[in-house]
């Protein structure tokens, strides 16, 4: 299997990212506006004419996943592993915390941002519904201060119907850091 090129990649995730996200109770339909960096598309709303900036991120258990598990031939079994959910949501937040930093000192804030974490990992399989109301749980303080970012959506998780995956939103109230 041929990985294929970063703006593929990319390409493919925002498209996914605009049909998952008008999905969510407060989803909006989006169309690409920009592609660029800092952040990585300026997004606009079909309906309003609002922009957004779309800033991109893809979280891995580690950095050898692609390689060793997502690039193999043929079937697998995945079983679930405490260590590796754990593991995998210290990176989740790692990649999160580091979109914040590096928005706050580089990124062009015309727009609203919105971060979308693409959660591509098998490990993830075994992350359901209740393992999000946790983990929002856990870390709710920090949800409550990730300026510059307004939203951060959490995509595509598990989900009951394996049709329709679940796509998790939380809406940032801009705290004076």
């Amino acid at each position: 299997m041929k990985w294929p090129a970063k703006k593929e990649r990319e390409g493919l995730e925002v498209q996914n990212f605009i049909k998952e996200y008008q999905r969510l109770a407060l989803g909006r339909r989006f169309v690409v506006e920009e592609e660029r960096e800092n952040p990585d598309r300026v997004l606009r709303d079909i309906k309003t004419n609002e922009k957004f900036g779309l800033e991109l991120t893809s979280v891995y258990l580690n950095n050898r996943s692609v390689p060793d598990a997502h690039m193999r031939q043929g079937n697998r079994s995945i079983s679930i592993n405490p260590s590796e959910i754990e593991q995998y949501e210290r990176r989740i937040l790692r990649s999160v915390v580091d979109k914040v930093c590096k928005a706050r000192h580089h990124y062009r804030l015309e727009f609203p941002l919105i971060l979308s974490v693409y959660v591509n990992e098998y490990v993830s399989l075994f992350m359901e519904l209740e393992y999000w109301k946790a983990f929002s749980s856990r870390y709710n303080l920090l949800f409550d201060c990730f300026s510059p970012f307004t939203e951060i959506v959490f995509w595509p998780l598990p989900s009951a119907d394996r049709n329709q995956p679940l796509v998790v939103s939380v809406r940032v109230e801009n705290c004076n850091t």
